[in-house]
């Protein structure tokens, strides 16, 4: 059954995540003076603490859209992980059928060691970016955002319905060291229950006084034997060479707004290049009703995925390539394929991952950030460094194990992610954000919570609750909600439906502006979205 997000108003600010904890984390850090990247630092790694099987202070990154109100300017930051430099494109030995994980085109690897364990291990980046993000763009300091989420780790917090159970999936597939290191009593908390997390405590309050110290020194040490002890190739100079940056946002112009997203090996290039696309099959707006409309958003992003599977990759000349993708000429011609009725389902897998976290922040002076951070997939290695209280992130998953691909591993590659944080603009001025967790079902949500904020003129609760699809060039997935005739219409244009109704995507969140105020939805619920 399709979920229904609830709008809430606010008129100073607000903020919006995936668990209503960390919510209120940003909040109380707003209501302290801060601004929307002080409340979106302080709300990610709240998250680490709370959502710790999506992702944590040693998950392997992110990425995310700032619009800074007092230069009128958008800007982005990538924290997207790194392969340690002792990669290489034929370290995995491939198995015998598709991926056991479900990740798409991906075939299996012997004893699944992209996934989980020693050799799956990327250099962890999410303390880079959210700390960098604080240097250039945060008004109260680190210590001060850091500190909810210390308190939350060294205090504890109340265990909500779900967390044991996915506590027991962690425990039940790790090795009796990594389980330990989150666990050292072997006890797994229960619903009503405070979870302390001491070890994970300290370690925050000792990266509140220098995040840096996380990349150096024996904090790394400790990261790097651990790995190194049982069989993985991260090392501590793969930890202190770890750079993450402030870049230029990709764009594309649609419909009068600008959607600024993450450049890169993001799933910013796929998300952009379907709104192409779809804008070129139709000058104007449709009704959401219209058929057609999701005959051509199945063919559009059939195309777009087509070109991600062939092209996106760190590799040189990656930015040029996209640019080509996004361009008015790439459309016209991809509008050209579907108008002539060649698109058809082709092989493709499905990504039922939602283990990622995303929140929105405003403030009162309309600073807005739209943020993505994930381990990969649950818990991601499922590798916990004692003492720490940390699990790291598997960026080595998102790799074709394949060697000769643009998307091979390789040494200090960064991985192809799904990630999709957009900020809207128009004439320059901030029209709100969107974003959501949900693997490789990110660019296809949020081409519909797009088109549903724009073309249909949506609220963001109604845009969140409206009918999505999604392919990763194979067959279309849905949801359950979807208008007549929609499914009929993509069935005739040559596409394979999946075998029943589906979430598509995770807990999503949206910020738009209304007037002198903000309306705000989340997927999580409404106490996951919080004004001030």
């Amino acid at each position: 059954m399709a979920i229904q997000a609830v709008d809430v108003r606010s008129k100073n600010g607000m903020v919006t995540s995936t668990q209503d904890l960390a919510s209120r984390a940003g909040r109380e850090i707003l209501l302290a003076g801060g601004n929307a990247v002080d409340a979106a630092v302080a709300t990610a790694l709240a998250l680490c603490v709370v959502q710790p099987s999506s992702n944590g202070i040693a998950g392997y990154g992110g990425c995310m859209v700032i619009y800074l109100a007092g230069e009128n300017r958008v800007v982005a930051l990538d924290y997207n992980c790194r392969a340690p430099r002792a990669a290489r494109e034929d370290m995995y030995e491939i198995g015998g059928g598709p991926g056991t994980e479900g990740w798409g085109e991906f075939p299996s690897v012997v004893n699944k060691a992209n996934n989980f364990g020693p050799m799956a291990v990327s250099v962890p980046a999410t303390i880079a970016g959210l700390s960098l993000a604080e240097k250039r763009y945060g008004k109260l300091g680190w210590a001060k955002v850091v500190e909810p989420a210390r308190r939350l780790a060294a205090d504890g917090y109340t265990v909500y319905e779900g967390l044991p159970e996915n506590i027991a999936r962690f425990t039940e597939t790790t090795d009796p060291v990594s389980g330990q290191a989150l666990f050292p009593d072997g006890k797994i908390p229960q619903v009503g229950e405070t979870w302390v997390q001491a070890d994970l405590g300290r370690l925050i309050g000792v990266l509140a006084q220098d995040p840096d110290s996380f990349y150096t020194g024996e904090i790394a040490r400790r990261i790097a034997d651990r790995v190194q002890s049982a069989g993985g190739i991260l090392t501590e100079q793969d930890m202190a060479d770890y750079r993450c940056e402030v870049t230029e946002p990709m764009t594309l112009d649609y419909r009068g707004i600008r959607l600024n997203a993450p450049p890169g090996v993001t799933g910013s290039p796929c998300t952009l290049e379907t709104l192409a696309i779809m804008q070129k099959l139709s000058a104007e707006p449709r009704e959401s009703e219209d058929p057609k409309f999701w005959g051509d958003l199945a063919d559009a992003l059939t195309l777009a995925w087509r070109d991600r599977i062939a092209f996106h990759g760190d590799v040189p000349g990656i930015e040029g390539k996209f640019s080509d993708l996004m361009s008015h000429e790439h459309a016209s011609a991809m509008a050209e394929i579907i108008r002539s009725g060649k698109v058809r389902t082709g092989a493709g897998g499905l990504d039922p991952s939602k283990e990622t976290i995303h929140l929105c922040t405003c403030d009162a002076d309309r600073n807005m950030v739209t943020l993505t951070q994930t381990h990969g997939g649950g818990w991601g290695t499922r590798f916990g460094i004692p003492g720490l209280g940390v699990v790291i992130g598997h960026g080595m998953s998102r790799f074709d194990p394949r060697p000769g691909l643009p998307n091979s591993p390789g040494s200090y590659k960064q991985p192809l992610n799904n990630m999709s944080p957009v900020i809207l603009t128009v004439g320059g001025r901030l029209w709100g954000c969107v974003g959501l967790p949900g693997g490789r079902m990110i660019p296809a949500a949020v081409t519909s919570f797009i088109t549903g904020l724009v073309d249909f003129g949506m609220t963001p609760g109604e845009s969140l609750s409206a009918p999505r699809i999604h392919t990763e060039a194979g067959p279309i997935a849905y949801s359950d909600n979807l208008p007549p005739g929609a499914l009929d219409e993509i069935k005739a244009r040559g596409h394979e439906l999946r075998d029943e109704p589906r979430a598509i995507g995770g807990n999503a969140s949206i910020i738009v502006l209304d007037g002198d105020g903000l309306i705000g939805a989340a997927l999580a619920g409404p106490h996951a979205s919080l004004g001030v």
